[in-house]
C-alpha cells in the first residue's frame, strides 16, 4: 500500500538523513514514481510529519493504559516505566525501527502529540509533574518537557543498539537503565548549588 510505504520510508529517511530531507526522496524511498506521492496522500511536508506520527499513537496509548491500569504504586520509577514500557512494547509490535530516532530528529516539527486531557501520556506526566519535589508550576513543567527529549533520545540509542549501529552496538542503553536515567533527571534539584 502505497500510505504505509510512504509513512516507513519518511519514518527511516528523516532519522536517517535529518530533517531537511526532501519529499522527492522520501518518495523515491518508498518506490513511488510519482515525486508528488507525499503532497496527494498527506497534503504537505507537515502533513506527512503529523502521520508517521499518528500512525503510532493509538498502539502507545492502548499500551500505556493497559500497563497504568495493571499499576500497584505511581511512583516516579514506576510511571516512567510504563512510558518507556509502553512505547517500546507498541513500536516494536507494530516493527518499527526508526521511530525513535525520528522523533529525536523531527522533535521540533512534530505537532501532534498524546496529551490531551485524559490521555494515558497526560496522566502519567501530570502524575510525574505532581512528584516533583520543587520548584514552579513552570519549572516542573519545563522538567518534564526535558523529560520526554532526553527520553526519546536514550530510545533512540536503544534503537542504535539493536541495528547494531556505531559505537552504540555494544553501549546502548537498555530499557531498565533508560528508566534510571530519567528517574534521575526527575529527582535532580530543581536549583542546584
Amino acid at each position: 500500500m502505497a500510505v504505509d510505504s510512504l509513512l516507513s520510508a519518511a519514518e527511516r529517511v528523516f532519522a536517517e538523513r535529518g530533517a531537511d530531507v526532501s519529499l522527492r526522496d522520501i518518495a523515491i524511498a518508498a518506490g513511488q514514481r510519482n515525486n508528488s506521492a507525499v503532497n496527494y496522500y498527506f497534503g504537505d511536508r507537515q502533513g506527512l510529519i503529523d502521520a508517521v506520527v499518528r500512525r503510532r499513537l493509538a498502539a502507545v496509548e492502548g499500551s500505556a493504559t493497559r500497563l497504568l491500569e495493571a499499576a500497584d504504586t505511581q511512583d516516579n520509577r514506576h510511571l516512567t516505566g510504563i512510558l518507556v514500557g509502553a512505547l517500546l512494547e507498541a513500536t516494536e509490535q507494530q516493527g518499527a525501527t526508526h521511530y525513535f530516532r525520528f522523533l529525536e530528529v523531527m522533535r521540533h516539527q512534530v505537532k501532534i502529540w498524546p496529551a490531551d486531557e485524559g490521555s494515558s501520556w497526560s496522566t502519567i506526566t501530570q502524575a510525574l509533574s505532581e512528584q516533583l519535589s520543587e520548584g514552579t508550576v513552570y519549572e516542573r513543567t519545563s522538567r518534564i518537557s526535558s523529560m520526554a527529549t532526553t527520553l526519546f533520545a536514550l530510545l533512540a540509542d536503544y534503537e542504535r543498539s539493536k541495528d547494531g549501529e556505531g559505537v552504540l552496538a555494544s553501549l546502548g542503553p537498555t530499557p531498565a537503565q533508560i528508566v534510571e536515567m530519567v528517574v534521575a533527571l526527575l529527582q535532580a534539584p530543581m536549583h542546584p548549588r
